[in-house]
Formats: C-alpha cells, structure tokens, sequence
C-alpha cells in the first residue's frame, strides 16, 4: 500500500503499487473490492468497503499473503 486516504465514510479508498493485480487477487479469494484506476485522479486506487469483523480478518489475511 502506498497510501490509505483519510474516510469518514464506510469506505477507504487505497494506492496501491499494482492495484489491478491485487484487485484480481483479491476477487480470486473471493473478495470484492472496487478497483478505481480509471476514475480521475484515482491511479492505482481500491475502494474497500468496512465489512464485519470475519469479512475484514479474511481481506487483511489475503493482503498480507500479497507482501
């Protein structure tokens, strides 16, 4: 990750060096972001809506096997 926008909504909105790939990891593990490269301003971005407890351990689990 290379930046983690402020939110005050239910969602962050994240760079990341290869948000594509990840994104297609990520739905591979069948967990769903939104990729937001190709809005302006949004290069490399994933918005990632807040999820219960489980759903949110699953996404920081799968994100960690990516590092």
């Amino acid at each position: 990750m290379q930046i983690v926008y402020p939110s005050d909504a239910n969602f962050i909105l994240v760079k990341m060096h290869d948000a594509r790939g990840i994104y297609h990891y990520l739905t591979e593990q069948k967990i769903i972001v939104r990729d937001r490269s190709k809005i302006t301003l949004c290069d490399d971005c994933l918005r990632i809506t807040i999820g219960s407890p489980k759903e949110n351990k699953k996404l920081r689990k799968a994100l960690k096997e990516l590092a």
